[in-house]
């Protein structure tokens, strides 16, 4: 007779990977008008935009990918930047494209400009120029505020992984096993604050790291 084992039963293993990314929570802007049911936290997919005005709050990998796949869709796209230019972490074969349609603005932006709130058809913006600062009110259908996320780093401290100062995982760079022997971290999970160093395109070697370093440790009787 086959044995019946409820969810919560126990599994063990001699060695866990946590892959469990950085994506659990937002980092939120605090501003007046964040929980309206048009501001979105995370970009899915463009088309339910067509001809609409969108907002995009964010100057990372996830802003500008989200930018041209809606321009390309034929979204009215505008980003919003509080630093004077997009970062320097966005992805090499992702940046010129988004400089590009800058220049040319079919992708509006305005840079050294900070939200301070939102209404259900605007963004509220304070923007810095050499004469001081100006309000701006943008026109929007949609808002994605994407301006980073954090990993639920609950799970990992709860099992024992120490974080240092940037709130990453501490883990040997050669293995990716963190101080606790036999528990492991791989991609996002292992950036703390720093998400925008850590992508696929990188992150998807972490996987043979750490396989080679178990058969190492299970090759060597340890």
């Amino acid at each position: 007779m086959r044995s019946r084992r409820s969810p919560s039963s126990a599994r063990y293993a001699r060695s866990i990977v946590f892959a469990i990314g950085y994506y659990d929570h937002p980092n939120l802007l605090n501003v007046p008008g964040e929980d309206l049911p048009h501001v979105h936290h995370y970009y899915r997919e463009p088309h339910a935009f067509y001809r609409q005005r969108v907002v995009i709050v964010g100057g990372g990998n996830s802003a500008a990918e989200a930018a041209l796949e809606l321009y390309r869709s034929g979204v009215h796209v505008t980003v919003v930047h509080r630093a004077a230019t997009l970062k320097s972490t966005i992805k090499y074969w992702v940046r010129p494209d988004i400089d590009n349609r800058i220049k040319e603005g079919t992708v509006a932006a305005h840079f050294n400009a900070h939200v301070h709130g939102i209404t259900p058809t605007s963004v509220l913006v304070a923007q810095e120029d050499g004469s001081g600062v100006r309000e701006l009110e943008i026109p929007a259908d949609a808002v994605f505020l994407l301006t980073g996320y954090r990993a639920d780093s609950a799970l990992m401290t709860g099992a024992g992984i120490l974080l240092n100062e940037r709130e990453a995982p501490v883990i040997s760079p050669e293995t990716f096993e963190s101080n606790v022997p036999g528990l492991y971290v791989a991609g996002g999970a292992i950036a703390g604050v720093d998400t925008g160093t850590i992508f696929i395109e990188n992150g998807r070697f972490h996987g043979e790291k750490i396989i080679e370093a178990i058969a190492a440790r299970i090759n060597g009787g340890a």
